[in-house]
């Protein structure tokens, strides 16, 4: 199952640096990484890039497990009037469980219809792979030449089509994860904002984002610009554009 999805919604990566020194310099030090081949990950196979991405800032710092740890949080968007088509593993099951899916929102009921349109067998064959793909992408184990063969076969099997995986997470009840392909991201996807400070661990997997810096602008070719003063916790800079390579 696929959406096409747009919209201002903004996407959370963060990336732990070393030191008060580590500061990033440009955009190429937010993103994957150019320089190696991809290593193996919950939705790649080593070799097969993808971009991770968060739908909150708690899913992204649970999804590193960071606490009183330094990090820079990068966060992404679609772009005005473009869309990305998202496959999502275990929707289907979600929205037969609990009458909502993950993502499909109101359109629920619909799909909620078509599952009950089909015979009872065929439903009910569509729920048991969906859900059976769910347990693989997602498993417990960490087995990621599991889960990755799973990926795979969805990017493999709507080549041209889906540019993007979603999934739950499993550090965040709740949380969304997103792996996205690097080919052609930057046609579609751009950078909203950038900050860096100090993350600590609370309770439940909620957190403390505080001694904030921001970025106030990034040059054409991909430089950031940090404002060095310390801004209230949770400050939010918004670049307006979103900057891309050609922007």
């Amino acid at each position: 199952m696929s959406f096409n999805w747009g919209g201002a919604w903004r996407y959370r990566r963060i990336r732990i640096l070393d030191s008060e020194s580590d500061i990033p310099a440009t955009v190429d030090e937010l993103i994957w990484r150019k320089d190696v081949p991809a290593a193996l990950g919950r939705a790649n196979p080593a070799g097969f890039q993808v971009l991770y991405l968060a739908d909150r800032i708690e899913t992204a710092f649970a999804e590193k497990d960071v606490d009183n740890s330094r990090v820079v949080l990068a966060e992404f968007s679609i772009l005005p009037g473009r869309s990305s088509q998202i496959a999502f593993v275990g929707e289907m099951a979600q929205i037969q469980r609990s009458g909502r899916g993950f993502m499909a929102g109101d359109a629920s009921s619909k799909l909620n219809e078509f599952l009950n349109a089909c015979e009872r067998d065929e439903a009910t064959s569509l729920l048991i792979a969906d859900a059976f793909l769910l347990k693989c992408l997602t498993n417990r184990e960490d087995d990621y030449a599991v889960s990755s063969a799973v990926a795979l076969s969805v990017f493999e099997k709507l080549e041209g089509f889906v540019s993007a995986l979603a999934f739950p997470s499993r550090r965040r009840e709740g949380g969304i994860n997103f792996a996205v392909r690097v080919e052609n991201f930057w046609d579609v996807w751009g950078v909203i904002s950038v900050r860096r400070g100090r993350v600590s661990a609370l309770a439940e997997k909620f957190y403390r984002f505080s001694d904030i810096r921001v970025v106030n602008g990034i040059t054409s070719r991909g430089s950031l610009r940090w404002d060095e003063q310390v801004s209230a916790d949770h400050t939010y800079a918004p670049l307006h554009p979103l900057w891309t390579p050609t922007s």
